[in-house]
């Protein structure tokens, strides 16, 4: 198979991994109101939900202009809420092994960027 078909594959699953994980988070926020921190009214979760999810509607269906932006919000919260975890002016929900989720949610977007850049690359016309 080729790079781009692996690398296309691989983002769509990963993207579908990060969708399923959010709304899981997002459940347990709806029953228990304060799992996630809020983003004024809206729990910080639900919005990752929204960005993940678009970001696979976006890649699957090759809308460059849904993908990036919504592939960005989550990256940006996720560095965001990480850097104020590690500077203690921002308390990210943990997972069951104890690591703050904002990390996990920097490093799912950060994997994800870059499957998406290798597609990017595996789609430009070679010089031989």
């Amino acid at each position: 198979m080729k790079v781009r078909n692996l690398s296309f594959i691989a983002l769509a699953l990963l993207l579908a991994f990060a969708s399923y994980q959010a709304s899981a988070l997002s459940f347990k926020q709806w029953h228990h109101p304060g799992a996630c921190p809020s983003l004024g009214p809206i729990p910080a979760c639900y919005l990752v939900l929204a960005g993940f999810a678009l970001a696979l509607i976006g890649h699957l269906t090759r809308l460059r202009k849904l993908f990036l932006p919504s592939l960005g919000f989550p990256s940006g919260l996720a560095l965001f809420a990480s850097i104020g975890e590690i500077g203690g002016f921002i308390e990210c929900p943990k997972s069951a092994s104890g690591i703050p989720m904002c990390y996990l949610s920097l490093a799912l977007c950060s994997l994800c960027w870059l499957l998406w850049i290798a597609h990017q690359k595996s789609s430009l016309p070679t010089n031989s």
